[in-house]
């Protein structure tokens, strides 16, 4: 288990937000009020979908700007963590190790 979530679910929403944005600046242009009254509610709600999910996390979320892949940074945080935890490494790996197996 993770402790770590890769922020897809922030991106989807802005970039659904941007989305719903243009189409609304189309609607404007066209001065049907009705559709975007609609959707800037619908803005609205997936503002305030994503504001409640970050504000139940135990911590803000961190940005890492550094090299590698999502996953590649988030085996190494965890491996990290193995050792504040003073768990001993080596037992670590091969527990990862014999997960890999059994996943197999």
């Amino acid at each position: 288990m993770t402790y770590f979530l890769p922020a897809g679910i922030i991106n989807d929403t802005i970039l659904e937000i941007q989305k719903k944005s243009g189409d609304l600046q189309k609607e404007l242009a066209q001065q049907n009020l009705y559709q975007v009254k609609k959707g800037l509610k619908e803005i609205e709600e997936l503002a305030l979908e994503l504001a409640l999910f970050l504000e139940k996390l135990a911590c803000q979320p961190l940005i890492y700007t550094g090299p590698g892949t999502t996953e590649e940074v988030i085996k190494r945080l965890e491996w990290a963590l193995t050792f504040s935890e003073e768990i001993d490494p080596m037992e670590y790996y091969r527990y990862l190790e014999e997960v890999k197996k059994s996943a197999k």
